[in-house]
Formats: C-alpha cells, structure tokens, sequence
C-alpha cells in the first residue's frame, strides 16, 4: 500500500508571516484609498460648482470643469492663452457641434499651428451622457485645439448665463433629445478679458479674419 506522498519544501508556497500579512494589507488599503480618493475627486468636480468671477467682464470670466481625462480644468489652466469658449453637447442639435468646431480648428492651423497661442474650450450642456471619455474621444476626432469638459446641471446653468449661452434641450428621434450649440465662440484673452465673439457657423477663412482683428487690438487698460 502506497502512503501519502510528502511535500518538499519546494512543493509548498510558504504563508507570509505576521508582518508580512501587515504589509501586504496596509498596501492593498492604500491602493483602494487613493482608488476612492480619486473617484471621489472628479464626482465632486462634477456635482459640485464654484463661485464663479466675471472678473469684471461682460461676458465669460471663471469656470471649472471636469476635463476629458478625469480632472479638472479652470480658467487659469490656460492663462496666457486665447480662450475661444463654445457650448453645445457630443449630441448636438443639428449636428452642428462638430462643425463649428473643426472649423476655429482649421482656422487656429492658419494662425496658432503649434497650438501655443489659442485653445478651443467646448463646454458640454449634458454632463448624463458626456463623460470624460466621450468628451477625450470627441476632442480627439475634432483635433488637437478642442479641450472638451463639462459640470454638474446648476454650475453649467450659472456658467452658460455668464458666457451669455443659451441652455436648450431639443427633442430627438434618434437620440431622445439633443442640446442645442451657442450662437457664437466667446474670445477671451490671455488675462481672461472678454474681447468679442466669433459666428460659430462662420467658414474658417472668415474665423481666422475676425479672430485676426480681434487679437491685434489692445484693450484699454
């Protein structure tokens, strides 16, 4: 009759040892804290505006946004740069988003091709089906000038009427409903300063002139 067969030292993993369980615990609490940490971060960027600053402007000022890559973005993030703000939605009315878009795209290429100067900001009025990587995607496929973001519904509401957007939800066959584009592209410039405003259905030859006029006049200090 055959016995058991006995296990090598080599056959057996050994267990961790008391400290060892210690290490390998406080690691994988670690690892889910900042796991939370982060979800937590960009949930509450999401849901949760600021007060916001016109700066003194007439139209634009301040804003906070919950980026295409899961952080957030503000107006000082691209201080020292021209700001062309846009609203609309990755569903947009008409489907006129994409256009307008690549259009100041194409028109920042003939004035901006490093993309040093100037950056595109589309807002998203729907924030239930806009998340950050469908906003990456979109910005993505528009080129590299548009930085897509969006807010929770009241912060995008109060942001919309500083930037004096329209906020419409229009019902849809296909899509349920669609959020219709802001007439024009807000120009502010590299301190923030409102200075005028670019037909969003304008051709790019006619953005890159207005754009042109707009950023060689200085502003009255």
């Amino acid at each position: 009759m055959t016995g058991p067969a006995l296990q090598t030292p080599h056959d057996r993993t050994p267990a961790p040892s008391g400290r060892g369980r210690r290490v390998l615990l406080t690691t994988i609490a670690i690892v889910a804290l900042a796991g939370a940490g982060g979800w937590a971060a960009t949930r509450y960027a999401l849901h949760h505006g600021v007060t916001l600053n016109t700066y003194g402007n007439a139209v634009g000022g301040s804003f906070r946004l919950m980026d295409s890559t899961t952080g957030t973005m503000t107006d000082q993030t691209f201080r020292g740069r021209w700001m062309l703000v846009l609203f609309g939605a990755t569903h947009c009315t008409d489907d006129a988003c994409s256009p307008a878009l690549k259009a100041m795209s194409d028109a920042l290429d003939t004035l901006d091709e490093n993309g040093r100067k100037a950056i595109i900001i589309f807002v998203s009025l729907d924030p239930d089906r806009d998340d950050a990587e469908r906003l990456r995607q979109y910005g993505e496929h528009i080129g590299p000038h548009v930085i897509a973001g969006t807010a929770a519904p009241f912060a995008l509401a109060d942001l919309a009427k500083e930037y004096h957007a329209p906020v419409e939800r229009v019902a849809d066959a296909e899509w349920s409903y669609t959020m219709r584009m802001s007439p024009h592209f807000v120009v502010m410039d590299p301190d923030t300063r409102y200075r005028g405003m670019i037909d969003a259905s304008a051709s790019p030859a006619s953005m890159a002139s207005e754009l042109r006029r707009i950023m060689s006049v200085t502003p009255d200090n």
